[in-house]
């Protein structure tokens, strides 16, 4: 399924950190391959998970890559170009898998967040988001989740003169944006008290500089994404998560670093 780039036609890239992802990775992949849209890219990011788990990781790639390769109606050409794996040898946190990913991008690709461990709910997603980035003008966009199989969604609209950092969160998955909205940014943005880069609050230290920076953004009230999350009280009451909940703080205390 080979596809020439028509006017109007956006390049989506996946930037997909993973660690101990073997359980979800082949489900994440299908949601990507799947789609109906098909000028798109992934580049996954293993941050040093297990060795067990880095070889059933690989295994699953493969496969994906060789059934993809073969004829039928499946049958891509280019593969290689379309999926990009990164095996770190040093543990690098979210923030710096990121940026690694995005800066493998060109200006006018839209970069989409997508956990290894996350899946999109539509086939249609591109399609749809596609078209909304022609006809609206908009240089972010975001949309509607869920929280395991249940309704849960905490993304919703942000108002167009809204200081991304002072209004409360609501710019979650699935996140879109152009790669240029983060040229020039200054690195500050992505670290936190410690100068070192964020490592769990991840989400609003690459999307709130992208918001500061855009012209235009908008919220699509659709669920186009499965947020893979056990949602319990004691998820919220590990040091993990306080420490997210702390980074977080800080960020939007600090505001934009020019």
């Amino acid at each position: 399924m080979s596809q020439t780039m028509t006017a109007g036609e956006n390049r989506f890239v996946f930037v997909c950190p993973m660690y101990n992802a073997s359980a979800y990775v082949g489900q994440m992949l299908a949601s990507v391959v799947g789609q109906s849209y098909k000028n798109w890219r992934i580049v996954l990011i293993d941050d040093v998970s297990s060795a067990e788990e880095v070889k059933r990781e690989r295994d699953i790639i493969l496969s994906w890559k060789l059934l993809l390769n073969e004829a039928g109606p499946w049958a891509y050409t280019g593969l290689e170009q379309k999926i990009s794996v990164i095996w770190n040898t040093e543990k690098k946190w979210e923030v710096a898998n990121v940026l690694t990913g995005i800066n493998m991008c060109e200006d006018d690709d839209i970069i989409c967040r997508l956990d290894a461990d996350d899946w999109l709910t539509e086939l249609d997603a591109l399609t749809y988001l596609n078209a909304l980035y022609n006809q609206s003008g908009a240089d972010a966009l975001w949309t509607a989740h869920r929280w395991g199989f249940t309704d849960k969604n905490i993304s919703g609209p942000l108002p167009p003169d809204a200081d991304p950092y002072k209004h409360p969160w609501v710019s979650s998955h699935l996140k879109t944006f152009r790669k240029r909205l983060l040229n020039g940014v200054n690195d500050e943005n992505y670290r936190g008290e410690d100068g070192n880069y964020i490592r769990r609050a991840g989400d609003q230290a690459v999307m709130l500089p992208a918001l500061h920076n855009a012209t235009k953004w908008g919220f699509v009230p659709r669920c186009f994404y499965h947020y893979t999350i056990r949602d319990v009280p004691e998820t919220y009451q590990t040091p993990d998560a306080r420490f997210q909940r702390d980074e977080a703080l800080f960020l939007r205390a600090r505001g934009y670093v020019t």
